[in-house]
């Protein structure tokens, strides 16, 4: 057998030997986090780090595609949606920042969701449809909580997503808190009322509502 044919056995032997490891984290398979293989990629992954891969890529051709092999990917909401009950009942709202004015607005999501959310900030803004928006989003991991920056319009819908994770969050938190302390002034009709559906949040620098999570988002 010639030199390069024994080289080129022993690299296959070694790389067939090694235990496969996912190729965001590099971590081994476990039972609480079993490798997959979502594209047409030989390369293995855990499904929630791909999901994470996804979000931080949401807006760009990444949060769907494989960027390897283009076979389109899972919807990574689903794998980074905690099981909150009380996410239908959140009403996500953002802090918009805009020349140094700070407003917030109330978002939803779906086909109609970032035009009426335009609308809205083109409206309390003054700005102009000509206007050239540069967008970015700090946003809560929806599983972990930390700190994340989203860019770009293509990123509202996640950036929505994870703002009603956080208002979930936020809610149970508050319903935690009364079931301790059922004595407290907000464990009122009235107050568990505002915290369930909020009122509309006043347009600057809103104090009373404690209950809602906000995600920061900035006009450029």
């Amino acid at each position: 057998m010639a030199a390069a044919d024994v080289a080129h056995a022993a690299a296959t032997t070694v790389i067939q030997n090694q235990a496969e490891v996912c190729w965001v984290c590099l971590g081994e398979s476990t039972c609480l986090e079993p490798l997959c293989y979502p594209c047409k990629c030989p390369r293995p992954v855990h499904g929630a780090c791909l999901a994470r891969w996804q979000l931080h890529s949401a807006g760009s051709r990444e949060e769907v595609a494989c960027r390897f092999c283009s076979a389109v990917l899972p919807d990574w909401k689903p794998v980074l949606t905690p099981p909150l009950e009380d996410a239908a009942a959140a009403c996500p709202t953002m802090s918009v920042t805009f020349n140094g004015q700070v407003h917030h607005v109330r978002v939803k999501g779906g086909p109609n969701g970032y035009a009426d959310f335009v609308k809205d900030i083109q409206s309390i803004f003054g700005i102009t449809t000509e206007h050239d928006m540069q967008l970015a989003f700090d946003c809560a991991d929806p599983m972990t909580g930390l700190p994340m920056k989203l860019n770009g319009s293509g990123a509202y819908q996640a950036a929505v997503h994870c703002a009603t994770i956080s208002a979930a969050k936020r809610i149970r938190m508050w319903q935690q808190q009364q079931r301790r302390a059922p004595s407290s002034g907000l464990s009122s009709p009235a107050a568990s009322s505002q915290i369930e559906t909020p009122a509309t949040p006043p347009r600057r620098n809103p104090g009373g509502v404690t209950h809602c999570l906000w995600d920061d988002y900035t006009l450029g």
